[in-house]
């Protein structure tokens, strides 16, 4: 995992989103930040989203677009009140303009129901729906909604919101057709998801599985092809959701337990 840091930097500035353009915010062109060479540290044993959090500010300091104005900048009118935070507040220094950026790393699976498709994240409760929704109606509505409550420095000035949700869809594995919920981004990653219990149907017992750590989820599988992954088999599954090589390819598997998607 010494290579890690440095493989998840690539990952982000080289993957494709995974939500696209939504309305009044457009999705943030992460190779801006440069080739994704950068030598600051990261502290790998983190919530993922924390990483990324963290990989991203540590991009956009070392680039020489961006100016990183603020980070996770709570809007209070009182100490004891917060009516939301933003994740970035960047400046470019072509344009001088102010940035919004709202950052996140998810996954999801497509799942068909009667009542139409579900799409689910590992952990069930989240999903990407709510998501969406919450993006959109919220987080993405900051600036707007309570520009009175602004750092004097940007308050009168004009600001563009922008996100970069970076992740994977995971298709079932016997679908025939990608899923297309509304919004997805159409070069988005995207992978082949199964549960434990149904493994022998799409793979030889030779097939090769590795495990793909949780800290490099947002790297491509091909950028991957240069770093040793352990193996896995399924007598180590639990109660967690795993991501795989499978075979050397470059499609990420999601292996599930096989009461997904009802929690227990």
């Amino acid at each position: 995992m010494d290579s890690a840091p440095s493989k998840l930097f690539q990952g982000i500035v080289s993957g494709a989103p995974l939500i696209d353009e939504l309305p009044g915010s457009r999705v943030f062109d992460p190779k801006l930040l440069g080739d994704g060479q950068v030598a600051e540290p990261l502290h790998m044993n983190q919530k993922l989203g924390h990483l990324v959090e963290d990989a991203v500010a540590c991009l956009i300091e070392a680039s020489d677009r961006f100016d990183l104005v603020h980070r996770n900048l709570q809007l209070q009118p009182d100490p004891q009140t917060t009516l939301g935070e933003l994740d970035f507040v960047l400046q470019d220094l072509e344009s001088g303009h102010f940035i919004h950026l709202e950052l996140a790393a998810k996954f999801y699976l497509a799942l068909p129901t009667p009542d139409g498709i579900r799409l689910p994240g590992p952990d069930p409760a989240d999903n990407y729906f709510t998501k969406l929704g919450r993006l959109r109606d919220h987080q993405l509505r900051l600036t707007q909604l309570h520009r009175d409550h602004l750092p004097e420095l940007i308050r009168s000035e004009p600001i563009e919101v922008q996100h970069l949700i970076l992740g994977i869809l995971f298709d079932p594995a016997d679908a025939k057709d990608p899923s297309q919920p509304d919004f997805i981004h159409p070069s988005c990653r995207r992978g082949r998801w199964v549960h434990v219990d149904a493994l022998e149907a799409f793979f030889e017992p030779d097939a090769r599985f590795e495990l793909v750590p949780k800290p490099l989820w947002p790297v491509p599988l091909e950028f991957l092809r240069d770093v040793p992954l352990r193996s896995w088999n399924r007598r180590e599954m639990n109660h967690r959701c795993v991501m795989l090589r499978v075979n050397q390819g470059v499609e990420p598997w999601f292996v599930v337990p096989a009461h997904f998607p009802e929690s227990r």
